[in-house]
């Protein structure tokens, strides 16, 4: 019976593993030289204030002055689920659209790079399940299960943001 449901854990690990594996080598549009231009640009400044939606402080603040009402701090707090997942959405477009781009590159590259594409595989999975768990507690935080701060998001696209750094140098070397 244990030998059972072990062939079943290992076969659900090994499929969600193709699966993870798959959605992050599918096929998706080329990317031209805006994708370069656009990390040129690009700034994880933008996400800092996202620290602030998940901060408690705030809630405190508002429950300490007069005229707030548990009504009021429900409706506060689903304020800041809201934009908080707004964040998330233009968060995982960004590091999604930066590991589109590292393996256009490496795909690209005549120097075979094994070492960065296992990097962008494990920054890929890690930062995908980190974004899950915050937004299951973000569904669950009406029932006392608060969301914590996103530790880690901002340092997994920063890690992703130099894996397509290399990438970049490497090809303009090559050029």
């Amino acid at each position: 019976m244990i030998a059972i449901y072990v062939s079943l854990a290992l076969l659900s690990i090994v499929t969600i593993s193709a699966v993870l594996f798959l959605a992050l080598f599918r096929r998706t549009p080329g990317v031209h030289a805006s994708g370069t231009e656009w990390l040129d640009e690009f700034t994880i400044e933008r996400y800092r204030p996202l620290d602030r939606l998940f901060d408690p402080d705030d809630l405190q603040f508002a429950e300490a002055h007069p005229g707030y009402t548990a009504s009021l701090g429900r409706k506060l707090a689903s304020s800041r689920r809201a934009a908080a997942r707004l964040f998330l959405a233009e968060l995982t477009s960004d590091f999604d659209r930066m590991v589109r781009l590292g393996r256009e590159m490496l795909l690209a590259s005549r120097q075979d790079r094994p070492d960065l594409l296992a990097t962008l595989v494990r920054q890929w999975t890690a930062f995908h399940f980190r974004i899950f768990v915050l937004r299951v507690r973000l569904v669950l935080a009406p029932l006392g299960l608060a969301p914590r701060r996103p530790v880690g998001l901002l340092d997994a696209l920063t890690r992703m943001r130099n894996v397509v750094a290399i990438l970049e140098v490497s090809a303009q070397a090559r050029a």
